[in-house]
């Protein structure tokens, strides 16, 4: 009887995993027919079909996984995505381990086996990914070990050794505190990062005597290319120019290079000309159907700035905004647009935008920018828009009875608290920064997302002696000639903050002499130099240098403690109710200069209610602004005020209240360390 019933026993085993193994066959031949793409809803369906019929095989949950994948906007969806990838992985990994373990040089086994190796290359892609999306990283290390340990002969989708050096340069900042799998500092985690990359070129070697045969030589030399990026990627952050270049160099000759990458090597070069010529064909390279952070628009922005063509940069970003929605990439493109509105002295507007950056929770996907460097591009606008906030007011109001106004002493104490609670919450970023001296203080890095004009503003007032220290040695040992002009820059605005006018004036007519001072993209740069040479020298020699600076970039002159010089002639009358050339007068504007001043021409034009105002600012040779403000009767009281912004290419709509600046964004802090000062 015990015989019979384990014969019993034993067909309906065999039955059953007959009749399941009909069941997987048949949803394998329906995935396979009539396939559709992970983006289609149809693929959802297919999906739950498949877990119906057999919900502990695989391929039901990899194809929901890969739907939800390629549908998450935020961490609720790449949660979502999550669980049936962790039971895809499961069921594979259960099922299957002997094929995915399988390594052969025979064609038939290889083939079998196959399929299996492509699924969980493609289950440990999807949930490596999510998991990194959601910053839970020690459960991507572990989908990464997973694979290491299966020791496959060929990886699809997930390189295990590339995809753990990525990890380690990605979260590089922290420690084993924070993510157990990390050392515990900037240098230790990049080595490991290296060592990993190391391990990948020794695997592809071994593998090549069980692959050759199988796979075309050129494929499996173009193996190398995967981790030659990474390669590439880690001497560009440590600014090891030579070995970078020699990477570069082989990913371009086989067509492997990442443009957006090879775009912020050269603007860590300071060859700005070309990073925006790879930053535009990374944009039309674009073809991964994931929702990464595009780089390639943030720092085309601030190249914009750089050029003195900020509304360049305020197109582009927001028409990437307007189409893109609230989705990964969002915040950084707020603080792009935030800083080019900055430059083009649209205070208000760029503080809104920095306040939204700060109150969208960002997901840094597919990017080596993380919450650290967010953080403080949020903070360094905080600081400039609030110095600028404080600037913009002087500018507006210098009539005589200034201080005789107790509203304008409140303004002077408001403002001055503002911007001192701004610096330090700046200076307690820097602070906790561990990379500030590999990627802030060298003033241009792949991992720098500020401006060098936020990296003075980050510097400014901390150790004047200590950071001379610094940007000597750099002027000295830095291997990026083009660079040498702004180390001289920041040693100049340095001497001169220690009141030593002529050292910081000999730097400044260095930084003016340079080969490179006529390139559109050291427009920002030399247009800062003559200022710094106004404050450095004063009186008429000041005035040449301010109208160079005016020349140059007019929309920063507001902004300062200078005032522009300027000859005023009027045609025409605004009429009763407009005193326009009276509120002109009192902004810091002199319209009282020389016969080499520029001359500001104004014409009045009555149009109902409103008031037309023509105005050019022209020298003998060229005319700097033109054009027409047109003035709403209820705008009567601002309105000379809104033409002094135009004189200055300024385009404000309004004057009023400023916004507050957005609060310090909360975040799990990096080991603490103090600015170094003296």
């Amino acid at each position: 009887m015990r015989r019979l019933f384990s014969v019993l026993g034993f067909l309906l085993l065999v039955t059953s995993a007959f009749g399941q193994n009909r069941v997987r066959d048949q949803i394998d031949r329906e995935r396979n027919e009539g396939a559709t793409s992970f983006f289609d809803e149809k693929m959802f369906q297919k999906a739950k079909s498949f877990i119906r019929r057999d919900s502990t095989y695989h391929v039901g949950y990899l194809l929901e996984g890969a739907f939800l994948f390629f549908r998450a906007n935020d961490e609720l969806g790449f949660r979502k995505a999550i669980l049936p990838l962790e039971k895809a992985l499961a069921r594979i990994e259960h099922d299957y381990d002997k094929q995915l373990r399988t390594r052969s040089n025979n064609y038939a086994v290889y083939s079998t086996n196959y399929r299996y190796h492509f699924d969980y290359g493609l289950i440990t892609y999807f949930l490596n990914r999510c998991y990194q999306n959601v910053e839970m990283q020690d459960k991507a290390m572990e989908v990464v070990r997973h694979v290491r340990d299966r020791n496959f002969q060929v990886e699809t989708s997930l390189d295990a050794y590339n995809t753990m050096a990525w990890m380690y340069h990605r979260n590089r900042m922290y420690t084993s505190k924070r993510f157990s799998f990390l050392k515990n500092s900037v240098k230790e985690n990049v080595a490991a990062a290296n060592r990993c990359l190391d391990s990948a070129l020794r695997k592809i070697r071994k593998d090549f005597a069980v692959n050759n045969g199988l796979y075309d030589p050129s494929f499996l030399n173009r193996q190398y290319l995967g981790t030659y990026h990474y390669k590439a990627m880690i001497h560009d952050y440590l600014l090891d120019i030579d070995s970078a270049n020699l990477y570069y160099d082989l990913l371009i000759q086989n067509g492997a290079y990442s443009s957006n990458n090879y775009a912020e090597f050269k603007l860590a070069m300071g060859e700005f000309d070309e990073a925006e010529l790879f930053f535009q064909e990374a944009e039309e390279r674009e073809q991964s159907p994931e929702k990464t952070t595009k780089e390639y628009y943030y720092m085309r922005g601030t190249l914009a700035v750089y050029r003195g063509t900020p509304d360049r940069g305020d197109t582009l970003l927001s028409e990437v905004l307007a189409k893109q929605g609230s989705t990964p990439g969002y915040g950084w493109h707020c603080i792009g647009l935030a800083r080019a509105q900055h430059y083009e002295g649209l205070t208000a507007e760029s503080q809104e935008r920095t306040n939204k950056a700060a109150r969208f929770q960002e997901l840094h996907i597919g990017t080596t920018w993380g919450q650290e460097q967010y953080n403080m591009a949020v903070a360094s606008l905080n600081y400039a828009n609030q110095l600028q906030f404080k600037k913009e007011y002087w500018f507006e109001h210098q009539e005589w009875y200034f201080w005789l106004n107790p509203v304008n002493w409140y303004r002077w104490v408001k403002y001055t608290l503002e911007i001192r609670h701004q610096k330090m919450v700046l200076a307690s970023l820097v602070a906790e920064n561990p990379e500030r001296e590999q990627v802030i203080y060298s003033v241009f890095s792949p991992e720098n997302l500020i401006s060098f004009d936020e990296v003075w503003g980050v510097i400014d007032g901390f150790g004047n002696e200590y950071f001379i220290d610094v940007y000597q040695r750099l002027l000295k040992t830095d291997k990026r000639p083009r660079l040498k002009k702004y180390f001289r820059y920041f040693l100049g605005k340095l001497y001169l903050a220690e009141g030593k006018e002529q050292e910081a004036t000999t730097f400044f007519n260095e930084v003016l002499k340079d080969p490179e001072r006529d390139d559109p993209y050291q427009t920002l740069l030399m247009a800062r130099t003559y200022q710094a040479l106004a404050e450095a020298t004063g009186g008429s020699k000041a005035d040449g240098y301010i109208r160079r600076a005016y020349e140059l970039y007019p929309q920063l002159l507001p902004f300062t403690d200078h005032t522009m010089n300027f000859r005023l002639q009027v045609k025409g009358e605004a009429g009763p109710g407009w005193n326009i050339i009276e509120d002109l007068e009192d902004c810091r504007i002199n319209f009282s200069g020389g016969a080499d001043a520029p001359l500001v021409t104004l014409r009045f034009k009555q149009i109902g209610e409103s008031l037309s105002i023509e105005y050019r600012v022209e020298t003998d040779v060229r005319i700097l602004q033109s054009g027409t403000l047109q003035v709403e009767k209820i705008d009567a009281d601002i309105a000379g005020k809104l033409l002094a912004y135009r004189l200055f290419g300024i385009n404000k709509t309004t004057i009023g209240e400023r916004p507050p600046a957005a609060k310090a964004i909360e975040e799990k802090p990096v080991e603490k360390k103090e600015l170094p000062s003296t």
